[in-house]
């Protein structure tokens, strides 16, 4: 005699079936759901990407903190040498004479990356010895280290032997070719760009010139121009 409570209670059976269904119905429940909202997450992807591209890069930041190039006699901070109009295509210079230096004190902020001084070393008239060590050298020093040493030979663009300093880049750049840039006849003079970066300064910077001319400025000379000093921070610099 059948019992409904026993069929309520009996465990046997297919659960196959139920199964099958049940999974149908569910497969069926999410394409029915994706169909709903496929368009809006399309559109909401298409908003995020939108703003994500909108959002500006941050960029390390780069701020000329001096510019000098001498005109007028003009050099504020500069300890050292004399400004003098060197004639024709030279002008005003900051200039060397023999045993002569001058300097200038960079303040670096916390967080700076890079700082970078770009100037025009000149060499002027007679300057004649070629050698890393001997006469006529000039020395380009950041906190009293040579960074390079710059050499002349008469009538030859300026050589310079930089020294393998850890943090320190030097490149140069010849910018006139050697001609009477000073209008005496029978000298010449050359110019070349010299850009000294220092990597992760951790304070102030002393950048440095020292002349090692054996005779005076009415014979030869080194000098200096368009002297520029940049520092690079990040974001909040």
């Amino acid at each position: 005699m059948w019992q409904p409570i026993a069929f309520l209670e009996d465990e046997t059976g297919a659960v196959t079936v139920d199964w099958v269904v049940l999974t149908a119905g569910l497969v069926a429940l999410g394409i029915a759901v994706v169909s709903v909202v496929s368009s809006g997450v399309e559109n909401q992807s298409g908003d995020i990407a939108n703003f994500l591209a909108s959002i500006p890069v941050l960029r390390e930041a780069v701020t000329t903190v001096a510019a000098f190039d001498f005109s007028g006699g003009l050099a504020a901070g500069w300890i050292g040498g004399q400004v003098m109009d060197m004639g024709g295509q030279l002008g005003e210079l900051l200039v060397l004479g023999p045993g002569q230096s001058t300097g200038f004190r960079l303040q670096v902020p916390e967080g700076t990356s890079m700082a970078s001084m770009t100037f025009d070393l000149v060499a002027g008239d007679s300057l004649d010895n070629n050698g890393q060590w001997g006469a006529d050298t000039a020395f380009i020093m950041i906190n009293g280290v040579a960074v390079a040493i710059a050499s002349n030979d008469h009538e030859q663009t300026i050589h310079l032997e930089i020294p393998q300093i850890d943090g320190t880049i030097v490149n140069a750049t010849v910018t006139a070719n050697p001609s009477s840039l000073g209008g005496q006849s029978g000298y010449t003079d050359t110019v070349t760009t010299v850009t000294v970066e220092v990597e992760e300064p951790t304070g102030a910077l002393q950048f440095s010139v020292m002349s090692n001319a054996n005779q005076g400025i009415g014979d030869e000379y080194w000098g200096i121009d368009n002297f520029s000093a940049d520092l690079t921070g990040g974001p909040g610099f």
